[in-house]
């Protein structure tokens, strides 16, 4: 035997929490199999780019290939074992995964980035480890001739689909996983992004749904209301009967026109792309992982969560061009083109600025719309600088946010793994909590704290929240500090 070879360290590490399998997995379990470790953490976006390539590569391998997911957590808040099952069930993961939430099998296999996928033979050895994103196709031609080989050599053995056993079905519910919530004036009307159902809901005043747009399968066809299908869309905003998608998954850019009846696919190929460079064709233009939407004078801007930029799709010539962000995932100030972010989820346009949540920073941002195209950041330091506390600028501390929304001076904040709503004002750029938005008072039993929230929207000192992991839509009146389930 070459003794370059390493044999792949062991899986068992105490009593660590494991989901879609029949029982907790070690080596032994896996003699016989090609086994890919995916070392990942459910807030990254590289992370949840990889998930439809192992999908593929389980369909396709499903009685020889093993995929195990080492959920690795950057957060405080993916270290809680119902916030990763809440995760794999809106990803829709049916592989094995362990929560390595000390970071114990991490360390065994000398891991250094998310996503690392580690390749493991039939006989216990490491084949190799492949850091980032990999190229699905050429991973799949690569298997194909791994497996052909290793079965002609009689290596191969056992059904590996028999190690598998999916979390339950949850009970159907009016929402999914919702992202963020809009409001139109000229219509009356709310719309919401039902990321999991595929559809776009649209309710009015009192919460009850009028309509939903998509036929909720997966896809991206383009037609009538009932007959166009999205793909987990997370974003949008809405004005004068058009709803603006940014439909996440399909890497699209999506117009609802509700007079007309039909929806469009206005801007992205439907392939994942690489960096925005300059102005570009829009439907000739791939984009990576749209995760908001928000319209003004006349162009969409829209976070390009994939590559750490943000857009701006030009409606009247039909042009995307990249508007701030370098690529790089860092957070440092600057004039637009040069200055850096990280994952960029929320979006929200005013005083003359684009507000933005930067959720891998944990930072709140904005982005001069005329002069220099000045950046600015108001709450956040780094990477790996996250917390909860209130407090003055650099003072305040928020983890993983992912909606704002800006009103008369302030933003509003959906801290989604502190599970709450923080507000910034901008004069003083002092944070504060809406103690409404922790400690629910509700004359409805169902109401319970927030979980996750993604979306916020406040309308005439009312919040309505995208309570994403509990499926529905909170209602605060911030007078009163009473809570109701708008949709839900």
């Amino acid at each position: 035997m070459d003794e370059r070879l390493i044999h792949a360290p062991p899986l068992e590490a105490g009593d660590l929490p494991w989901f879609n399998a029949v029982r907790p997995l070690d080596l032994p379990d896996l003699k016989g199999k090609i086994v890919i470790l995916d070392f990942w953490t459910f807030c990254c976006i590289n992370c949840i780019h990889v998930i439809p390539t192992l999908k593929r590569i389980e369909e396709k391998f499903a009685e020889h290939v093993v995929v195990i997911g080492v959920h690795s957590p950057k957060f405080p808040g993916e270290k809680v074992t119902g916030n990763v099952e809440r995760a794999i069930r809106r990803y829709e993961i049916v592989h094995p995964i362990v929560h390595d939430r000390d970071f114990k099998i991490w360390n065994r296999y000398a891991i250094r980035a998310w996503p690392t996928l580690v390749f493991i033979g039939p006989d216990g050895y490491i084949l190799g480890q492949l850091p980032g994103e990999p190229n699905a196709d050429l991973l799949e031609e690569t298997l194909h001739s791994l497996v052909k080989e290793l079965r002609e050599k009689g290596f191969l053995q056992g059904n590996a689909a028999e190690l598998i056993q999916p979390l339950k079905p949850e009970t159907k519910s009016e929402l999914s996983f919702p992202g963020k919530i809009a409001y139109s004036e000229s219509d009356r009307q709310f719309a919401v992004a039902d990321a999991n159902h595929n559809q776009v809901v649209v309710a009015d005043m009192d919460g009850t749904i009028r309509h939903r747009i998509g036929s909720g399968s997966v896809g991206k066809t383009d037609g009538g209301l009932e007959e166009a299908s999205f793909y987990r869309p997370q974003g949008l905003c809405f004005q004068d009967g058009v709803i603006w998608v940014a439909d996440t998954e399909n890497h699209l850019l999506r117009k609802i026109d509700l007079q007309a009846k039909q929806v469009t696919t206005v801007a992205g190929t439907g392939d994942q792309g690489g960096f925005l460079r300059g102005v570009q064709a829009a439907k000739q233009t791939a984009l990576s992982s749209p995760w908001d939407v928000s319209l003004h004078d006349g162009a969409l801007y829209f976070a390009n969560a994939g590559t750490h930029q943000i857009g701006r799709y030009n409606i009247a010539d039909d042009t995307v061009e990249q508007f701030a962000g370098t690529g790089a995932e860092a957070l440092q100030d600057g004039p637009r083109l040069q200055a850096p972010f990280a994952q960029p989820s929320g979006l929200t346009v005013g005083d003359g600025k684009l507000f933005l949540a930067d959720s891998e920073t944990s930072a709140i941002r904005s982005i001069e719309l005329g002069g220099q195209g000045k950046v600015e950041t108001y709450v956040g330091t780094g990477l790996f600088d996250f917390g909860d506390r209130d407090g003055v600028g650099r003072e305040a501390v928020l983890q993983h946010p992912l909606g704002v929304h800006y009103v008369e001076g302030a933003v509003f904040i959906a801290d989604s793994y502190n599970h709450k709503i923080r507000v910034l004002d901008l004069a003083t750029h002092e944070v504060h909590t809406v103690e409404a938005s922790v400690d629910i008072v509700c004359d409805d039993k169902r109401c319970t704290r927030l979980w996750e929230p993604a979306g916020v929207l406040c309308l005439d000192k009312t919040l309505y929240v995208s309570d994403t992991n509990n499926h529905r839509i909170l209602k605060i009146d911030l007078d009163t500090e009473k809570t109701e389930i708008f949709i839900g």
